[in-house]
């Protein structure tokens, strides 16, 4: 199928994407940057800035399925982080198909709305919501994602917006904020005082508790990535490590040595009210170091 050409003008242009046989996407070219979305998880896979390496990493063997999440980009871990009783792991946001609602192509950026919206979505979750999700690509990067719970009795959720960095290598990876906060281990499930992060080798996987901005300073490649959170309480480390990615059909050969996930998460219960819209986002900027 040839690609349709969505919205276009001197700045750049939003085009129709056909990620595997049936998962559609958008592919997004503007002279600051190029990215790639999927509408299928309302997913964003990849996001380039000009002369500058990938941001964000997207597995060589990510599995474009209906029923299965996409490895890498950001999958949206929603309305649960985590394996929550029977209800699987990280919720059922990430598959389900979203709408491109709006969009915008301007000197600067690309505005992209995607939403999506549904009821009875699983036995833990039979809460009518609407779910909003504000893009702006450009230089920097934008993400805000907006829950609407559109019945008359609050709710509760957890969440993340469960980023894959691309990266040199995790050995080469500092995050100096972390190393002042207090962390639960999720593989020794043990409460950490703060400790020194020398880097971010896997097996990793603790929840921070810590909301400030982060650096993620990559010596090899010369940049850091700076990534402020609003309305999150958390931020999420984790790379599964060597053993862990063999395990994993989805990340290609040696994957787990190009990417640091950190994630800006709410990993306790917050509070939706009756009729009520509440929201998640963080930015993401990119310097070079030095």
């Amino acid at each position: 199928m040839s690609a349709q050409i969505i919205l276009s003008n001197e700045f750049g242009q939003i085009q129709s994407l056909d990620l595997g046989h049936t998962i559609k996407g958008l592919s997004l070219k503007h002279d600051k940057f190029k990215a790639t979305i999927s509408l299928y998880g309302g997913q964003v896979l990849t996001w380039q800035p000009t002369d500058q390496k990938p941001i964000f990493w997207l597995s060589d063997d990510a599995q474009y399925l209906t029923g299965k999440a996409i490895r890498g980009g950001i999958p949206l871990c929603w309305p649960w982080f985590g394996p929550y009783q029977d209800g699987g792991n990280h919720g059922f946001a990430r598959q389900q198909v979203w709408a491109l609602t709006e969009t915008l192509i301007t000197a600067e950026n690309i505005t992209l709305i995607l939403t999506w919206q549904g009821q009875n979505q699983h036995k833990l979750w039979p809460t009518p919501c609407e779910l909003k999700q504000e893009l702006i690509l450009g230089k920097q990067f934008s993400q805000k994602l907006y829950m609407t719970n559109l019945s008359d009795k609050p709710v509760k959720y957890t969440g993340a917006l469960h980023s894959y960095f691309a990266v040199s290598a995790p050995e080469n990876i500092t995050i100096e904020q972390l190393s002042a906060a207090s962390f639960s281990d999720k593989l020794t499930d043990q409460f950490v005082e703060p400790q020194p992060l020398a880097n971010c080798v896997g097996p990793i996987d603790r929840i921070y508790h810590t909301n400030r901005a982060v650096k993620m300073v990559d010596s090899q490649w010369q940049r850091v990535i700076e990534i402020e959170s609003q309305h999150c309480q958390q931020w999420v480390l984790w790379n599964p490590g060597q053993q862990g990615a063999a395990a994993m059909s989805d990340v290609h050969l040696d994957g787990e040595q190009q990417f640091v996930c950190l994630e800006a998460a709410n990993t306790q219960w917050q509070t939706i009210p009756a009729q009520s819209t509440v929201e998640m986002a963080q930015t993401v900027k990119i310097k070079s170091l030095g």
